[in-house]
């Protein structure tokens, strides 16, 4: 195992060419603070310019995946008075531009939701491609009860993943979902014992990895337009996207591969 940059809120591995992300903040249940923020933008964008790593798992230390905002720094933006409005703005939309960096890392990437993911917890994960849950976690769009809204992606991606009116419930409510439910509206992928949620999440991570890179990485480029792009445009861009690969070494090299295992199974059964 490679040595990777050393953070005070996160830890990265990175084994078998799958990097591991942990929120590691446990005695403040993973909590968001501001250098969390800040070192996970140092995290993603160190990353996303090493391409030895293959795939991504984001999970959180101990027991709980991430309980969201820190609460201790919604108190201290309570003297902020009328700058509060100003410097959130400018706090949330640097956030923003890690989150976008993740959401469209040129690698699959897996959310391993080991234990509870409230409010900005749930969002973080949902920036992921796949979300796995613990069979004991528990989450909830719950920032209607802080009197506040959505504010990490969950507005994007929760239409997606579970339909508008089913997201206006769990927005309006900011109730608890358990991992049947989740898993039965769309909202997990994948419901597993806790001593195997990451694990499993590298098994698949590493399947994928057996593929070519610019293959997967233009098909997630695509694919995360899809909703907001008609037809004829997705069509439009996967044709470009696909004379790319044409001409990449991995499709040539693949396809020389194919016929030439053809051709040596046909010299086999030759008598």
């Amino acid at each position: 195992m490679s040595q990777f940059p050393v953070f005070e809120t996160l830890e990265l591995t990175v084994n078998d060419a799958i990097g591991v992300l942990s929120l590691n903040r446990p005695k403040a249940r993973n909590a968001i603070n501001d250098q969390l923020r800040i070192e996970f933008k140092d995290a993603v964008d160190y990353i996303a310019g090493d391409h030895s790593i293959r795939g991504l798992v984001l999970t959180g230390a101990g027991d709980v995946f991430c309980s969201g905002g820190d609460i201790k720094g919604m108190q201290e933006r309570l003297e902020q008075g009328a700058r509060a409005g100003e410097l959130g703005w400018r706090r949330q939309r640097e956030f923003h531009e890690t989150l976008i960096k993740l959401f469209n890392l040129d690698r699959p990437t897996v959310a391993a939701v080991n234990g509870p993911a409230f409010g900005l917890g749930l969002d973080l994960a949902l920036t992921c491609d796949l979300v796995f849950f613990a069979e004991h976690a528990q989450v909830a769009a719950n920032f209607v009860r802080r009197g506040l809204v959505p504010d990490g992606g969950g507005m994007f991606h929760l239409p997606r993943r579970i339909g508008l009116s089913k997201t206006k419930e769990l927005v309006f409510s900011g109730r608890n979902i358990d991992p049947a439910e989740a898993l039965a509206i769309g909202l997990a992928d994948r419901v597993l014992p806790s001593a195997e949620l990451v694990s499993a999440a590298i098994a698949w991570l590493k399947e994928c990895a057996v593929h070519p890179q610019t293959a997967q990485a233009l098909a997630k480029t695509i694919l995360n337009r899809s909703f907001e792009t008609g037809f004829e445009a997705v069509n439009m861009m996967g044709s470009q996207a696909q004379a790319f690969c044409y001409a990449s070494p991995e499709h040539q090299d693949s396809v020389r591969a194919f016929f030439e295992d053809r051709d040596r199974a046909r010299s086999s059964k030759k008598p």
